[in-house]
């Protein structure tokens, strides 16, 4: 058993450097000082017993036995330990499956006063022979130490679904007597049921027509407590993102024909206050994109002749993006501005010096004040 856990141990801490993430522990129930030593009924020993040949388990972790996976990025589950207690000489060799998911139940359902196992799924996440020589342990605690092919994904606020089975080769290979007990969490009843056999695999029992049922004549205990179990998981630095549902709003796009100069004057309004708040455009002149995903800072000019479109949007950290708005003109050749088709119509346009005096036109650093046909305003600062 040393060297089969030394292997286990190795292998694991190898996965946790590939992944190049930071370990973490759960423990469910004292592991490292457990002293609930179970000496009942071989029907209600999780995650297993070694007094038959044939035992299948599920564990339902819930998430308050969970929570110091919470707020964690990338959590992904590698491996699970239980401890018991072993008085045996014999070496007990059983063929081990391991399956997780995630459910959202907390509790086993029961049917017309019957409990129900899970239906589990069919690729396990660790399959192997494992072999605990008991005389190294004899009189003292045994770790057994299950690692993962393949890390699972954790999402916080689920529940953990644990179904594990052990299948002796052959009939002859178990215990007797107290010869072995598992350590048990204090109080945590009725999140495992179990399943016991000398024949017939819990892989057998679950594709069978009894299924899902969990009843004492079918060797099933149905108010076990959970084993002391201990969660090795490894994650990311910080905290997960939340997936924003609030869009910004829509930003407000208007132009004006050029008064000294040949082209069109752009201005794009956003309302957000938000830090961080930025607006996107893209222009396109004459079907051709020559400029992409920009950010706005402040009106600008266009001067070449042709058919434009530009398309702009609002984004904002913790948000969404908001809805696209489109503007859509032609420079005409002679006259700077031959048609307007937009998202909104200007009213009029009013510019100002800095001293607020209203003038005729742009002269050096002034303001240009839009007025919209809905009313609306736009004010922006050019140099001319």
């Amino acid at each position: 058993m040393k060297k089969f856990y030394m292997i286990l141990a190795a292998l694991a801490a190898m996965t946790m450097t590939v992944q190049a993430q930071t370990a973490g522990t759960i423990n469910v129930g004292d592991f490292d000082n457990a002293s609930t030593i179970y000496n009942g009924s071989f029907f209600d020993m999780a995650p297993t017993n070694f007094y038959l040949a044939h035992t299948g388990a599920q564990m339902i972790f819930t998430p308050d036995l969970l929570a110091d996976m919470d707020g964690k990025q990338n959590v992904k589950i590698n491996q699970l330990n239980f401890k018991f207690y072993s008085e045996t000489f014999e070496d007990i060799t059983r063929d081990v499956k391991v399956y997780i998911e995630e459910i959202d139940a907390t509790e086993f359902a029961v049917v017309e006063g019957v409990k129900q196992f899970f239906t589990f799924l069919t690729t396990p996440v660790y399959e192997g022979e494992c072999t605990i020589s008991m005389l190294d342990y004899f009189g003292d605690d045994c770790v057994l130490s299950i690692p993962f092919e393949a890390p699972v994904a954790y999402t916080p606020g689920k529940s953990m679904l644990v179904t594990i089975v052990f299948d002796a080769q052959d009939d002859d290979n178990c215990t007797t007597g107290s010869d072995y007990a598992p350590f048990y969490t204090s109080g945590i009843r009725g999140k495992a049921m179990t399943y016991t056999d000398n024949w017939n695999s819990f892989i057998d029992f679950a594709q069978g027509n009894d299924f899902p049922d969990a009843t004492a004549m079918l060797g099933c205990g149905t108010n076990v407590e959970l084993p002391v179990t201990q969660i090795c998981y490894t994650y990311e630095e910080g905290t997960t993102p939340v997936d924003p549902t609030e869009a910004c709003a829509k930003p407000e796009g208007g132009y004006v024909n050029g008064t000294d100069f040949h082209g069109v004057l752009v201005t794009l309004i956003n309302n957000e206050t938000a830090e961080g708040t930025e607006i996107h455009y893209n222009i396109t002149l004459n079907d051709e994109l020559i400029v992409e995903d920009a950010i706005y800072d402040d009106a600008f000019a266009l001067t070449v002749d042709g058919d434009y479109y530009i398309d702009f949007w609002a984004t904002a950290p913790g948000k969404l993006d908001s809805t696209h708005g489109g503007l859509i003109f032609t420079i005409d050749p002679t006259t700077g501005l031959s048609e307007m088709n937009a998202d909104k119509a200007v009213a009029s346009v009013r510019y100002f010096n800095m001293a607020g005096q209203e003038m005729k036109q742009a002269d050096g650093l002034t303001i240009v004040l839009t007025t919209y046909t809905d009313g609306t305003t736009s004010a922006v600062k050019v140099v001319k």
